[in-house]
């Protein structure tokens, strides 16, 4: 009696395997039917070491990318030696070791997909609801986790073989007769690529890879999230380097430490996102939430960034910015290149997205919480923006600046807009991006190809049937999800594992050939650049001088000066939340005995819903 219902219940887990991969292929050829772009792209939050990333116009190498990269869904990543790098997602976090190989096969509001060629990666999962889903494949196995945890995947190239170890959660494994349950304390091997079996026993060693996943969890479940959702991307951060005051027409608004010159959108570069088109890549430590999502707003000659009406999974943009000039314009540079611009788009202001087709629901996401009329759509760029005049409100730059991806202060064209006129665009620039960075690296030797070259059906995948198999031994009453097992040490401390690098493929043929018109490289930088009218040209243009711009500085801890609040005139319905000091996180030193599990994932924060906040403490300007 107790061997059938232990069949039947094998049985069941298998049939909920087949309905999910329906449910994923579903979600895919739905996305695929609406013709519009993921609303969701991860960043990378930390890195120490280097980490390469495929570039789109260049499938045979890995450049290097540094902190608030985006990642999309369809990136290739890879971390050198003695490297670890973090990556926000939105629903979580995963990490990477030295030399680990990673394909970003889905990510989007509600699922996750990484194809895992070899290396070690540590996966926070902290809001997993239902409909939502998060895979790893490896060439021996599909992994689905089930539940919210942390898990840990190490992956042998040569041979083959998979290892899952959960420390918090449940996951579930294809093998060659059926799908296995890994709860937690356990953890599975599975090896070959064929009849793949998974032989699962409790325990699972820890390394400095597991202590340094644990201060890194330690930073994000230490800081409160005021006003904005933890599903943001980049929200984090946002306590550490400002402070927020409520205002009447804003609602909520956060105020960076930043110099008095800092302007949005200047400190920092432009990279090229597939199906995205140019993004913004800032330089500041916070500088990924405020310029993918929100509105920015000039107040008592400060910037502040305006989140808007709090939203739980936010629509992510390449940058929130209103473009202008281009070969239209009369002003071009030294080497006859068109010059481009933009504005921060502000309150009220509408943003169109420049890819694909955007329909009438995702004109509204974009817009909405930002107090802009959705009830008709903006046909054209507006011929008036709210910051085209404020201090810091434009930064010009030559086309090459844009598609090289240069540092956007040091190349910034001090032109007068007002009196220069440019013309409005309603896309950003159609140039092709061009990859002139240094430290790229292409495969061959210890150096793998991008794990999409390598990717193929696993050994063992989700099967569309039950088979008809007896239950494996794991099959009993699993221990509770609530209290896991603390893993034993079985590796000394400080031992990482040593991964194999599978010996180089040749990466699939033909290039993606850019849709875009290219521009010619420079032969050397542009700090500064003098301009010219077209009509009529000067006989001996005079260069512009650029003034000195301050590289951007340490935030200042802000003094306990209160400034006074405007009088609330229908004040916004928001409640703060109760704030705490953020915790000082210090690396934490190989362990030298048993590591605790990392603390339960943080609960999902409420809409605020009704008190505008007191004026915090305002740093006096210098």
């Amino acid at each position: 009696m107790i061997r059938h219902a232990l069949f039947l219940l094998r049985l069941l887990r298998t049939c909920a395997f087949a309905l999910g991969a329906l449910l994923f292929a579903a979600q895919s050829a739905f996305a695929q039917d609406t013709d519009e772009t993921p609303a969701r792209v991860g960043r990378v939050a930390n890195v120490l070491g280097t980490l390469y990333h495929v570039p789109p116009e260049q499938r045979d190498a890995w450049t290097p990318i540094g902190l608030n990269a985006p990642v999309a869904q369809g990136d290739d990543l890879w971390t050198g030696d003695d490297t670890r790098a973090e990556v926000d997602y939105g629903g979580g976090q995963f990490r990477l070791w030295s030399r680990t190989n990673v394909h970003v096969s889905r990510l989007d509001e509600r699922a996750l997909a990484l194809f895992v060629a070899s290396g070690n990666l540590i996966l926070r999962v902290r809001y997993l609801e239902p409909g939502d889903s998060v895979r790893i494949d490896t060439a021996s196995t599909q992994v689905a986790l089930a539940r919210p945890g942390l898990y840990r995947i190490d992956v042998d190239a040569d041979p083959p073989q998979t290892t899952l170890i959960v420390r918090e959660g449940e996951a579930d494994v294809a093998t060659a007769v059926g799908v296995d349950a890994v709860y937690p304390g356990q953890f599975a091997v599975l090896a070959g690529t064929g009849d793949v079996h998974a032989d699962i026993a409790n325990g699972g060693g820890l390394d400095a890879f597991d202590t340094w996943g644990a201060a890194r969890d330690r930073v994000y479940e230490g800081r409160p999230y005021q006003y904005v959702s933890p599903e943001m991307v980049g929200s984090y951060d946002l306590g550490e380097y400002g402070t927020w005051q409520s205002y009447p027409d804003y609602g909520p608004v956060w105020f960076p430490t930043v110099d008095p010159e800092w302007a949005p959108y200047r400190f920092g570069h432009w990279t090229w996102v597939p199906d995205f088109g140019y993004a913004w890549v800032d330089s500041a430590p916070w500088g990924y939430a405020p310029f993918h999502y929100g509105r920015w707003a000039y107040i008592g000659g400060h910037w502040g960034w305006c989140p808007g009406t709090y939203v739980r999974r936010p629509a992510w943009a390449p940058a929130l910015v209103a473009w202008y000039g281009g070969s239209g314009w009369t002003y071009r540079a030294a080497n006859d290149a068109p010059l481009f611009g933009w504005v921060p788009l502000g309150w009220g202001e509408a943003y169109v997205p420049g890819w694909r087709a955007c329909s009438s629901r995702c004109y509204v996401r974009y817009n909405r919480p930002y107090h802009v009329d959705v009830s008709r759509r903006v046909p054209a760029p507006p011929s008036r923006l709210v910051n085209w005049s404020v201090p810091g409100g434009t930064t010009t730059v030559p086309a090459t600046t844009v598609a090289t991806g240069r540092p956007v202060a040091i190349n910034h064209v001090p032109i007068s807009v007002a009196s220069a006129k440019p013309p409005a665009l309603a896309a950003p620039p159609a140039i092709a991006p061009i990859v002139t960075r240094p430290g790229t690296v292409r495969p061959g030797g210890i150096v793998p190809p991008p794990a999409s070259a390598l990717a193929a059906p696993p050994g063992a995948s989700l099967p569309a049937s039950a088979p008809a198999a007896p239950p494996r031994a794991n099959a009993a009453t699993p221990p509770p999800s609530t209290a896991p097992i603390v893993p034993r040490i079985v590796a000394p401390a400080g031992q990482v594992p040593i991964t194999r690098i599978p010996a180089p493929r040749a990466p699939s043929a033909g290039e993606r050939a850019a849709p875009l018109r290219p521009i010619p490289t420079p032969q050397s930088p542009e700090p500064t650049l003098p301009l010219r009218p077209a009509v009529p040209p000067p006989a001996a243009p005079a260069p512009l001088r650029v003034p000195n711009i301050p590289a951007p500085v340490t935030p200042l801890p802000v003094p306990s000066i209160p400034q006074p609040m405007p009088a609330p005139v229908a004040p916004p319905r928001v409640v703060p939340l109760p704030s705490a000091p953020a915790p000082s996180v210090v690396p934490a030193p190989a362990p030298r005995g048993p590591v605790p599990a990392a603390p339960a994932p943080a609960p999902s924060v409420p809409a605020p819903s009704g008190v505008p906040l007191a004026p915090p403490p305002v740093r006096s300007g210098s």
